[in-house]
């Protein structure tokens, strides 16, 4: 378990402590898996509604809850956000450690260069931390458990109007030193209404696209 799992079970142990039996509802049955693995399913749940999610390896059969950041620009239009390894990633893309500078200079001109991308910016920890607590205010128990060493450097790649966010993201994670690459477009899309509809058709569209290593 990592750092930040370990400062996010505590604290969130600290407020269940503050909140009586009989307030909460009785839990429904369920099969197997741990309080902590139920626990991060539901702040993941929680962070997604005003952004986008780094989401856990999608091999990780554990829930391991990650990183929640913002993949809304300014302007309201959603972007595809492209996540550097950090050092002990627990993504299987990372295992040869934190991207290095070259990597990160290498994916930045090959996203520059791409027709259908209108802009690149890069966002180190501080400044990602920083959009985490301006995006968490309502959550003071992340905001005292999350530092900015537990923030993964990115990129936020903004598409041109009418380009395919999916193809962007798949080529974005691709490239050495990328944990993985989110698709914002695709995640605005499953909070909508029709995103809804879109779930209980069983429709399942892939949002995140894993890294492929070095």
């Amino acid at each position: 378990m990592s750092a930040i799992e370990d400062r996010l079970r505590d604290a969130m142990a600290a407020r269940a402590r503050t909140v009586r039996d009989d307030d909460l509802p009785l839990p429904a049955p369920r099969a197997g898996g741990g309080r902590f693995k139920i626990a991060a399913a539901a702040l993941a749940v929680t962070v997604t509604a005003f952004g986008l999610v780094r989401l856990a390896a999608p091999q990780e059969q554990e829930s391991t809850l990650t990183v929640s950041l913002s993949a809304v620009e300014s302007a309201g239009r959603p972007v595809v956000s492209v996540f550097l390894c950090m050092k002990d990633d627990v993504f299987a893309s990372c295992k040869s450690g934190k991207a290095t500078d070259a990597e990160r200079e290498k994916l930045r001109r090959a996203m520059e260069r791409r027709p259908d991308v209108e802009s690149v910016s890069f966002e180190d920890q501080q400044q990602a931390w920083e959009n985490f607590r301006r995006n968490m205010t309502d959550k003071p128990e992340l905001l005292r458990t999350v530092v900015p060493s537990d923030l993964p450097e990115a990129f936020r790649v903004q598409v041109r109007p009418g380009a395919d966010f999916s193809a962007v993201a798949r080529a974005a994670s691709e490239f050495p030193g990328v944990s993985n690459s989110v698709d914002g477009a695709c995640i605005a899309d499953s909070l909508s209404a029709w995103g809804s509809v879109k779930r209980w058709l069983g429709s399942k569209d892939e949002c995140s696209f894993g890294g492929t290593g070095r």
